[in-house]
């Protein structure tokens, strides 16, 4: 039994509980949280105290519990820590950055810094995570879609400009893998957000057949140094010194390993017949095809003469296969896509979104789309 005088202190408490910091209530009467709080914790009036810093196991634990997390282990998402990110964007705590299907969860910007929290990402990650929540809820992306479905897609993110340099992304040897802070935080918030504000919790809203191990992270740079073609966002309108961020719905990248192929055309067959699969959304469903091409691979093909639209030209007009392994998938073939017996993968060159990542090597990673359900967007990122 506790003495008269004896404060009785929860064991989950640091002066922030996490409950504090996930509750929207206003704080001490405010209309929202004051971010430029000098003092130790919110939740007390004196500094004159000693806090200790939640136990994170404790915490993951907790959290995992509550089907919050991806299952790794996360960051704590106290006050102090959430307050330093919101410090590093120009919108308030309580600004609605997007409403996320298919739980149409308030994408707050103190949300979206707790996820960011979580997720391990560092205070100045936040605008760019800011922009990948506001980039996915367009309609042309078709969230729901994505979120909801049986087939393993998951959420592309491919960043382009200069702030891959200020933030320190990776966009060479082992993008896609681990080791890189920035890749693999920020994939891993956006992740994270999907879960906790759109709903999008494995046998919830998240309906996936096996899942993916893209659903954990899945974001890497462009190698605009080694890129012999113009990037991606310049491709698609963008000035070279703007930062921008793409979103694709995408399935894990396939390896295409040719290391013997040295024309164009060869090399390209080799990718082709990587990509055509029958079984894949896109052979029933015709749509975008994500290519991410090694620097040794890209300089085969321009070395060669070909330009980046020789390129995307070629696989559109060669990736197709036989209308009767086509018509195997979840939607009845559109017989205005065979062509004689034959069905194109892409609607168009433009589906073709070739990117040029990665380190020495001859390889080049596929990633089949969504087919026709999703298309992919990039939006300019302002700091």
């Amino acid at each position: 039994m506790a003495k008269k005088d004896e404060k009785i202190v929860n064991e989950n408490s640091c002066g922030c509980t996490i409950d504090d910091v996930l509750d929207d209530k206003p704080i001490n009467g405010n209309k929202k949280p004051i971010i430029n709080d000098d003092g130790l914790c919110g939740a007390r009036d004196s500094d004159m105290e000693f806090f200790v810093d939640p136990d994170p196991e404790k915490v993951s634990l907790k959290f995992y519990q509550n089907r919050f997390t991806d299952g790794l282990p996360i960051i704590p998402p106290t006050r102090e820590r959430v307050n330093r990110f919101l410090n590093y964007t120009h919108h308030d705590p309580g600004d609605v950055l997007a409403i996320l299907p298919p739980k149409m969860g308030q994408a707050t910007s103190k949300k979206v810094a707790i996820n960011a929290v979580m997720a391990g990402c560092l205070p100045s990650f936040q605008p760019v995570v800011e922009h990948l929540i506001k980039a996915v809820s367009e309609d042309r992306f078709n969230l729901t879609g994505v979120n909801t479905t049986t087939h393993p897609v998951s959420i592309c993110t491919i960043i382009n400009g200069p702030l891959i340099d200020e933030i320190g992304m990776n966009a060479s040897v082992g993008c896609l893998g681990p080791g890189n802070l920035a890749n693999a935080t920020i994939g891993r918030a956006l992740r994270l957000c999907l879960v906790n504000i759109s709903g999008a919790i494995p046998g919830v809203g998240d309906h996936g057949t096996h899942g993916s191990p893209a659903k954990y992270s899945y974001c890497f740079a462009e190698n605009e140094k080694e890129n012999p073609w113009e990037p991606l966002h310049v491709e698609r309108g963008f000035n070279p010194q703007e930062s921008t961020v793409t979103v694709m719905a995408a399935e894990s990248p396939h390896n295409v390993n040719d290391h013997r192929s040295q024309s164009a055309e060869d090399l390209l067959d080799t990718i082709i017949h990587t990509a055509t699969t029958a079984g894949c959304n896109n052979s029933h469903v015709p749509g975008e095809l994500l290519v991410i091409m090694s620097p040794e691979h890209a300089r085969t093909i321009q070395e060669d003469g070909w330009s980046k639209k020789d390129v995307q030209n070629y696989i559109h007009e060669n990736s197709n296969l036989s209308s009767v392994l086509a018509d195997r998938g979840g939607r009845e073939l559109d017989e205005k896509n065979i062509i004689q017996g034959k069905v194109r993968i892409t609607r168009s060159p433009q589906d073709v979104v070739l990117v040029v990542a990665g380190g020495p090597g001859r390889h080049t990673m596929i990633s089949h789309g969504f087919g026709g359900g999703s298309e992919s967007l990039t939006m300019p990122i302002t700091l």
